[in-house]
């Protein structure tokens, strides 16, 4: 057991699973894998013909959509460097991932959409087992495992009302199998999330680099 971490929560929780005021001295972190410019270009193009239709969805913006691995909540900036030394060995093992944007669905489903997203393909089944490596890895730390399966995505917006404009509704029909660019994905990142009324601003703390290059994209 390591002392001070092995039976404390993240101090974004209390035991009773209550959310606890964010202190000054509080990061709120994630870490995720960014996105390359093209596949951005792609979402924003896709974003744009989405928004077209009509509807009440709050779209999330380009700069704000990343492949998440991990939300971490508020941590507290004195914790950052075990952080991300426990992260660093959790992936410094892990292979390049060659990744493709692939089919679009809401969460839970489109008869009840929340979520509206564009999935993420895995050819070699990389993403997964890496992400259970790095939930083992900070629950070392303290930090609660999702219990749900991991579900790799990117979020296009949250719908308000849960329900969907009958156009908007159509337009995801006809793009379930959607087919996007090819990315290559060697680096994982530690970013803050700054919330501010403008909308949440993204600032990368910590880089940690895979091994080896993934196969060329075609």
């Amino acid at each position: 057991m390591r002392p001070g971490f092995c039976c404390k929560l993240p101090a974004r929780f209390r035991k009773d699973g209550r959310a606890m005021p964010e202190k000054r001295d509080d990061v709120r972190a994630f870490i995720a894998i960014a996105l390359p410019e093209g596949v951005k270009l792609f979402l924003k193009e896709l974003l744009a013909q989405l928004r077209s239709y009509g509807g009440t969805v709050r779209w999330t913006r380009v700069e704000g959509i990343h492949l998440t691995l991990k939300f971490l909540g508020n941590v507290g900036r004195d914790r950052l460097p075990e952080l991300e030394q426990e992260v660093n060995l959790a992936l410094r093992s892990q292979p390049a991932m060659l990744l493709h944007v692939s089919g679009m669905g809401a969460f839970p489903g489109l008869n009840r959409p929340r979520v509206l997203w564009v999935g993420i393909d895995d050819p070699h089944g990389r993403v997964v087992p890496m992400v259970a490596n790095l939930e083992n890895a900070l629950e070392r730390l303290g930090f609660a495992k999702e219990k749900r399966p991991y579900n790799p995505h990117l979020t296009l917006g949250r719908v308000k009302s849960g329900r969907l404009s009958p156009d908007l509704l159509t337009a995801i029909r006809q793009m379930i199998d959607l087919s996007g660019p090819s990315f290559e994905a060697d680096h994982a990142v530690l970013f803050q999330s700054i919330l501010k009324p403008s909308g949440a601003e993204y600032r990368a703390l910590s880089r940690f680099n895979f091994l080896q290059s993934a196969e060329p994209v075609s």
